[in-house]
């Protein structure tokens, strides 16, 4: 290793920033050439410490001692420092590992059983690091979490209901072992766009219910995977924890008009989407076309046809499906992702003219859906859009997820906007600012703000205030909590 990363490593363990077993796993699979940031950051990434302060002295003590007193005087790995022996040492006794693994971390919400090893795959050939992963994976959907990440020179962890959990009951991976297990659920057409690109979006089909939303990346210390554990079923938006699902099943029911599903990253937009297709599935005899990137939940026609179609696989861009969409005489267009101004600009003529089309975007409230909406079009084509909008929208679910007091499941926070006169009007009149206002007198028609759902969820015991302070505007609402908390 590089002077200034041994002393790093030796005044880590001796200021008791870190473990002696932890840092030595890292630095048994580190590049010898590694750099003291890339180095210092993978540390953080294992939560082998999260003391950043304690870390940035690390980082300024280390690189004085390597300048001033080059070699460190105790190498961790027994690599020979200054002074030393170049005799091997030898092992206390014969079953004593070279490279011990982490403590076990306690307390995690789920069963490890099932998880293999996936070290092993530092000398596996390509079939069995294949096996590894789908043992993984299947692993991880059994024990209910949502996320996998494997990546080089960290630890696996996933994703629990919101939270991240390192599964340091396993070897830090080497880039070799997080490069090959990545890779090996990979077709040849898969790998070489990722050599190309160095990047790679998919959706990893084990059998046609067991799928993975799936990124492969490159980055500074080697491969990354992360795979989004795909549902198996279509659950009903009762099943989904919406309160009153007769609202968004009556949206379901228009044949014409723009529907958008909202919320941050991780929200559950996809599921919901996928809820009410399922919805007109069954309760209408009509072309459905839907255009999702990748495709994550199968939908089987049902009364419905219901045409699926695939970026990049099965069309080369939002829209040229778009456009070939509406030769394909669809009644229901779906919209994985609504994420530029052709997409966007194409959704809003489709509603006008007599389809239903149902998308999503990235934003977290009614007003800034409708103002990401509006916003991406030129000031001159201002005034025709916002007319168009507010004769098509239909309604607007802006979705949160918020994790129990226990982290023991997520629960669904919405905020719901139906389209009605004066939705509309204001959406004309550029004063989406009040929509709020709106919102909160339509209640009797199902319309909800963000911070009521929190509020109703904190008082029924569900979540803790501290997810729930966060979203109240109102500061009466705020001090409702916070009198119940005892903090006024």
């Amino acid at each position: 290793m590089k002077k200034d990363v041994e002393w790093f490593c030796y005044l880590g363990v001796d200021h008791g920033v870190f473990t002696k077993e932890s840092i030595v796993a890292l630095m048994e699979i580190s590049d010898p050439n590694t750099e003291i940031m890339v180095f210092a950051q993978a540390v953080l990434d294992n939560r082998f410490t999260e003391d950043v302060t304690a870390i940035q002295e690390l980082l300024e003590q280390a690189n004085y001692a390597a300048h001033e007193h080059g070699d460190c005087p105790e190498s961790l790995i027994g690599t020979p420092a200054a002074g030393e022996s170049t005799a091997p040492a030898q092992a206390s006794s014969p079953t004593e590992e070279a490279a011990p693994k982490a403590p076990p971390t306690e307390g995690y919400p789920f069963s490890l059983d099932g998880f293999p090893d996936l070290s092993e795959a530092e000398t596996a050939d390509d079939s069995r690091c294949k096996e590894l992963m789908v043992q993984f994976l299947r692993a991880a959907r059994a024990n209910g979490s949502s996320d996998v990440h494997i990546s080089s020179l960290a630890y696996p962890f996933v994703r629990h209901y919101g939270m991240n959990y390192l599964i340091s009951t396993q070897s830090i991976l080497s880039k070799e072992s997080a490069r090959k297990l990545n890779l090996s659920l990979l077709n040849e057409i898969e790998r070489q766009e990722f050599e190309a690109d160095y990047d790679l979006d998919y959706c990893c089909s084990l059998t046609r219910t067991e799928r993975y939303r799936t990124n492969v990346m490159m980055h500074n210390d080697g491969v990354e995977g992360s795979y989004r554990i795909i549902s198996d079923s279509i659950k009903t938006l009762s099943e989904l924890g919406f309160s009153d699902p007769a609202v968004l099943e009556k949206l379901t029911t228009y044949h014409q008009g723009l529907i958008l599903i909202t919320g941050p990253a991780s929200a559950g937009k996809t599921t919901t989407l996928a809820s009410m297709v399922q919805l007109i599935n069954e309760s209408r005899k009509d072309h459905i076309i839907t255009v999702e990137d990748p495709v994550e939940i199968l939908i089987p026609s049902k009364g419905c046809n219901v045409t699926q179609r695939e970026l990049h696989s099965s069309t080369k861009s939002f829209p040229n499906a778009l456009k070939a969409a509406l030769r394909e005489d669809p009644d229901i267009i779906i919209l994985g992702e609504m994420r530029d101004l052709e997409t966007i600009e194409m959704g809003i003529s489709a509603a006008e003219t007599g389809h239903l089309v149902i998308g999503t975007l990235h934003t977290t409230s009614a007003a800034a859906t409708l103002d990401r909406l509006l916003d991406v079009f030129p000031p001159e084509q201002q005034s025709q859009i916002r007319a168009m909008v507010a004769e098509s929208l239909r309604g607007v679910i802006c979705q949160f997820l918020v994790p129990s007091k226990d982290n023991s499941r997520l629960y669904m926070a919405p905020e719901i906007l139906i389209g009605n006169v004066a939705v509309a009007n204001l959406i004309k009149d550029d004063k989406t600012a009040q929509l709020n206002s709106v919102i909160e007198t339509g209640s009797k028609k199902g319309m909800v703000l963000k911070e009521d759902s929190f509020l109703r969820l904190y008082l029924e015991g569900k979540i803790s205030a501290e997810s729930a302070l966060p979203m109240m505007v109102s500061d009466a609402k705020r001090q409702q909590i916070q009198a119940a908390e005892g903090m006024v």
